[in-house]
């Protein structure tokens, strides 16, 4: 064994432990970047396209001139009075109704019409170079825009000669002036017309209110209904009469509920003398006071001299007949009180039945007349309401009288269009930047479009994005010299090809799944990927380290290898595996160190020998004989055969062949290795372009780095291994065929 192949297992090159970044499907910022510097011709291209489409637009587009008018237009649309307008526009209006109404009559063909009648009158009167336009043209070339924040309307025209733009601008001008006018023109007439029309009835209408209030007033003789002073007062008088009975009744009622309650009072202490002091009228009598006030002394007095003198003593009795006629006065005073007071109560009865009579009789004379007003003032309500329509329409009538008579217009010529000095179109910059612009968006449309639509692999960044192993290496793309079917190491592959082989060969050194058995397996997803050819190499720069490589061509359906170093295809692998043969009969190749097992001849099951024991014994014992056996297998996806292989390998490596092996099938060959656990190393990017883009493989290879690589030596090798490729199971070797 050489002292390179027990280098310690726990390193790993850069190039393999670049892989550890975060994987994802989305695209960093440099990799946009680096699509548009890989499809830079495209986008370049593109823009010049477009540059020259621009070139040529200017140089083919005829000159255009454009002359415009500005029109100016007032707010207050007023056809039927100034003092009261009919139509009354605030600013909402004008932004909302009128304006857009304007525009729509200013692009009509009606006054691209009455503009074209105006300058054939013009070009009649006057010798022109200049035909009038069409009508077509008129319609084409005319525009129309508001000036922003103001009730300023440029109306414009577009015409090669800058004559005819100022002279069609005029021409519409002047014609939409026209046409408002005639518009106003016929509204106010139309107004007149109906408004004499309604004058004349509503006079009629007037004239027979009129006639039916003064009728109802005859036949109802309500002449104190009618709405002048006296009738007003007359009205008023049998109101107040009204309330006044209203208010005598009310005290009059009042006044014989009082009576009642004294007369009922009196009669009633006549038969209950102590009550007497409890009736207003005996105690405000005072008469009856003072008769009470002399029968209270004579019976004190009694009361004194009863106890002195005796019951029969004739002063007694004197006293006692003073006291019997007072007592009589005070009861025939009670009695004439009573009287008085009946009699007051019956005054006040009919006093208030007199009153209850008159007012009930106000009342229906009130009622009467108010039964008649209602009526009245209905009829004089739709009298004086017809009347103020009258008065009315008669002002409006009279003021459109007076707007017929100064012909008014709300639209006038602010300013009039004049001949151009230079054209508006073509303008060569602006067409230069739209051609450029749209050209270099719809390139990079195209080139992310292509990208999108390109799955092929092209960058490492690909491979680890997509299948999420590392890459071992990169192998350039480089055209086989004359004569040669592949870039061979053995036939002095160019310095380039040389280091990055080499480079390979140092991450598969390094990698730790090879430190124990060192068996390679190399495939691919599709056949064409160059994994032959790779194998052919990676055997020889392995074998330029003094190592004893076996190379077993396992591709037993297509075998190739034994082409690249220009041996038989038979005996070999499948022989072996048959019994036909020995393990020991490989072949020496050209290069030292570097034996070959061939396919053998073809088998029609050869999955079931690679599947086999037998096959995986065989692996078993060349191990003990070489230093690395690097086994060439089908495709992935084609076949199992790589799938069976990797169970024996300590390591799988995939060539994807830059920028033709697709993702998704690139994708599901590993799929397909993961699936039976295969010990996946990682992916070599074969036939790589640097000059397509250096950027993408910058972390493998710069152009300046072949000022490193020296010139190769085609008679380059080591010193040669001993012919003693295998041992014999005696202790003795054999020699290769």
């Amino acid at each position: 064994m050489s002292t390179t192949a027990e280098l310690p297992s726990a390193k790993v090159t850069a190039e393999v432990a670049e892989f550890d970044y975060p994987v994802t499907d989305e695209l960093a910022f440099r990799d946009y970047l680096r699509i548009l510097f890989r499809r830079r011709w495209i986008i370049v291209g593109m823009v010049a396209l477009g540059a020259i489409a621009a070139a040529v637009i200017n140089w083919r587009s005829t000159p255009l001139y454009a002359a415009e008018a500005t029109l100016q237009f007032d707010i207050d649309m007023n056809i039927l009075g100034s003092v009261n307008p009919v139509l009354p526009l605030d600013q909402r209006d004008w932004m909302r109704e009128f304006l857009p109404t304007q525009m729509g009559l200013l692009q009509s063909r009606d006054l691209a019409v009455r503009a074209q009648e105006d300058l054939k009158k013009s070009a009649s009167g006057k010798a022109s170079t200049a035909p009038v336009p069409t009508l077509q043209d008129i319609m084409n070339g005319r525009s129309v825009s508001v000036v922003k924040d103001s009730r300023l309307v440029n109306v414009a025209f577009l015409s090669p000669n800058p004559n005819t733009a100022a002279q069609v601008a005029n021409a519409l001008a002047r014609a939409f002036v026209e046409q408002n006018a005639d518009i106003r023109q016929r509204a106010n007439n139309e107004a007149s017309d109906w408004l004499a029309k309604q004058v004349e009835q509503q006079r009629k209408l007037v004239e027979e209110n009129e006639s039916s209030l003064q009728q109802y007033r005859k036949q109802h003789e309500a002449d104190a209904l009618m709405a002048d002073k006296m009738g007003v007062e007359q009205q008023n008088i049998v109101v107040q009469k009204l309330a006044a009975l209203q208010s005598v009744v009310t005290k009059a009622h009042t006044d014989t509920i009082e009576k009642e309650s004294q007369y009922r009072q009196v009669r009633a202490a006549q038969n209950n003398p102590g009550a007497l002091d409890t009736v207003p009228a005996i105690v405000n009598d005072p008469y009856i006071q003072r008769l009470k006030g002399e029968l209270s002394d004579l019976q004190r007095q009694l009361a004194q001299s009863s106890e002195e003198l005796g019951e029969r003593h004739p002063d007694i009795l004197k006293l006692q007949g003073a006291i019997q006629t007072t007592e009589g006065k005070i009861q025939t005073e009670v009695s004439n009180v009573a009287a008085a007071i009946g009699k007051d109560f019956e005054r006040a009865q009919a006093s208030e039945r007199a009153l209850t009579s008159a007012l009930e009789q106000q009342k229906l004379e009130v009622q009467a007349l108010n039964g008649k007003a209602v009526e009245y003032t209905g009829l004089e309500r739709e009298a004086a309401t017809n009347r103020d329509v009258l008065d009315k329409l008669l002002q409006r009538w009279r003021e459109i009288a007076l707007s017929r008579q100064t012909d008014s217009t709300a639209v006038r010529v602010a300013d009039w269009a004049v001949p151009p000095d230079t054209p508006v179109l073509p303008r060569p910059m602006r067409t230069y930047a739209i051609s450029v612009m749209g050209s270099g968006v719809f390139a990079l449309a195209l080139v992310f479009g292509l990208e999108i639509f390109n799955t092929r692999m092209r960058t490492p960044e690909d491979v680890k994005r997509h299948l999420r192993i590392p890459v071992l290496g990169v192998v350039p793309n480089v055209k086989p010299q004359s004569g040669q079917a592949s870039v061979f190491l053995g036939d002095g592959a160019p310095a380039q090809f040389s280091e990055l082989i080499q480079a390979l060969r140092t991450n598969l050194l390094m990698a730790p799944e090879l430190v124990d058995g060192r068996t390679l397996l190399v495939t691919s997803a599709e056949p064409g990927e160059g994994k032959t050819v790779a194998v052919a190499n990676i055997g020889v720069s392995l074998a330029r380290l003094k190592q004893r490589v076996l190379l077993i061509d396992a591709d037993m359906r297509k075998p190739r290898l034994h082409q690249v170093f220009g041996e038989d295809q038979q005996p070999g692998l499948t022989n072996v595996l048959a019994g036909r043969t020995t393990p020991r009969d490989v072949r020496k190749t050209r290069i030292p160190g570097l034996w070959l097992m061939p396919a053998g001849t073809l088998s029609r099951n050869p999955a079931d020998l690679l599947g086999s024991e037998r096959f995986e014994k065989l692996i078993a014992y060349l191990r003990q004989n070489f230093d690395w056996i690097v086994i060439d297998s089908p495709p992935a996806l084609a076949v199992t055969d790589a799938a069976l292989i990797s169970q024996v390998a300590s390591g799988v490596l995939v060539v994807v062949d830059c920028g033709r092996t697709p993702r998704e099938v690139a994708s599901a060959a590993i799929e397909r290795l993961e699936a039976v656990r295969a010990p996946l190393l990682g992916a070599m990017l074969n036939r790589v372009d640097f000059a397509d883009d250096e950027d993408a493989y910058l972390p493998y290879y710069h152009h300046d780095s072949g000022t490193y690589y020296p010139e190769q030596d085609e008679t380059f090798a080591l010193p040669e291994v001993p012919d003693t490729a295998v041992k014999g199971e005696s202790g003795t070797s054999a020699t290769t065929g």
